[in-house]
């Protein structure tokens, strides 16, 4: 137990940026349904709004829809996690909602990048459904205590950080090391919280529950500022 602890505090110390998944673009549908802000005449009619205001209005709704979107994600996968270990009988609608969650974030990749990305994000190879199913293999592995089960799962977990880290550098442009740093963090919450819950730690399963969710807001703050900076938004 203590070298695992020992083994996740070190790869913990790599883990820090930010830059994540998606939820890019549920952002379109946010922008059209939420009040926009319009120019106004010397009359007070209300006129054409801006370019520059259309831009900032479209980067706003980005920002809210990442933290929607990464904020739901990391509670249900934990959630997730829990119950599957524990044998809950509320697991498959636990791992019902986790997964309307994924197909939500490529819709909303879709929506930027297109339907290719869209599909490629949630089922390519290493990437997002699988990185919960690996995580599914660890939370099995550890019920078990199977050691060599955990290992492939991390395992696994490590090409996936990588896998994915290089989708979004390709699609965002942004620094791969960065999205290496803060998927590797994502991965260390997720599986530190189910150690801990597995050793009846409770009050650091649940602190890391918290540092989780608040880790997706740096995610989405640097995805939505890459993005937005892609695509010319303010």
């Amino acid at each position: 137990m203590r070298n695992r602890r020992q083994t996740i505090a070190m790869l913990a110390i790599l883990a820090l940026a930010a830059a994540l998944v998606a939820g890019f673009g549920s952002t379109t549908g946010s922008a059209k349904t939420s009040a926009t802000p319009m120019a106004m005449d010397h009359d007070g009619h209300g006129m054409q709004m801006s370019s520059s205001a259309k831009a900032s209005s479209k980067a706003v709704a980005l920002r809210i829809a990442l933290d929607r979107l990464l904020g739901e994600h990391a509670i249900l996968a934990i959630q997730a996690t829990q119950r599957g270990y524990a044998g809950g009988k509320d697991f498959p609608a636990v791992a019902k909602q986790l997964d309307a969650n994924s197909v939500a974030l490529s819709q909303a990749i879709a929506s930027v990048y297109g339907q290719a990305a869209g599909k490629q994000f949630l089922n390519g190879k290493f990437l997002w459904r699988d990185h919960i199913r690996f995580f599914v293999a660890y939370t099995v592995a550890s019920a078990k205590g199977d050691t060599a089960g955990q290992k492939q799962a991390v395992a696994n977990l490590m090409t996936y950080i990588q896998t994915q880290a290089a989708f979004f550098a390709k699609a965002t442009g942004l620094p791969k090391k960065a999205l290496v740093d803060d998927l590797t963090a994502h991965v260390l919450q997720l599986k530190g919280a189910l150690d801990d819950y597995d050793a009846k730690q409770y009050a650091k399963t649940f602190a890391l529950v918290h540092g989780s969710y608040q880790h997706m807001f740096m995610t989405g703050a640097a995805l939505a500022g890459g993005i937005a900076s892609q695509k010319g938004l303010k």
